[in-house]
């Protein structure tokens, strides 16, 4: 069983995002992933990302978007993460987006993928989570804060 911490890298965490809609911030927190050995092909990673419209959702006091790209351009499943400062409107939601994930999932690994994106949203519906990742200072710490909850679910 693979862990949010096997995948998610502090350094593919920004907790600055400066975009102001769904596409710019996927995009900006996709690029973090630009020259992670486990993607072979970027350019199509970044393709399979945008030829799914990632929907945004209710989490918690805020709004998050979980995009994916299943790809034979990784060969790993990897993913980033980002946070906006002050949040994006989404016109799918009532709440402003706060937290964007980003993966890029080979084809055989379905059902990792699947488990950890489900792990992502129940976490992200406790309101004390979300209030953790809105204001922690440091990526590192934003990924430990996600793998010692994935842990206790």
């Amino acid at each position: 069983m693979i862990s949010i911490s096997e995948i998610l890298e502090a350094s593919h965490v920004n907790l600055t995002l400066v975009a102001n809609d769904q596409a710019a911030a996927v995009e900006e927190v996709l690029t973090k992933l630009n020259g992670d050995p486990r993607i072979t092909d970027f350019a199509a990673l970044r393709k399979a990302v945008f030829d799914r419209n990632a929907p945004a959702l209710e989490a918690g006091s805020c709004g998050i978007c979980i995009a994916h790209g299943r790809t034979n351009a990784v060969h790993g499943l990897v993913m980033a993460a980002g946070r906006s400062p002050e949040g994006f409107t989404s016109p799918q939601i009532a709440q402003k987006v706060r937290l964007v994930f980003v993966a890029g999932i080979p084809s055989a690994f379905d059902s990792e993928y699947l488990r950890i994106v489900g792990t992502i949203a129940r976490l992200c519906r406790d309101k004390t989570m979300i209030d953790k990742l809105l204001h922690v200072a440091d990526p590192g710490r934003f990924v430990e804060l996600l793998a010692s909850a994935e842990t206790k679910l």
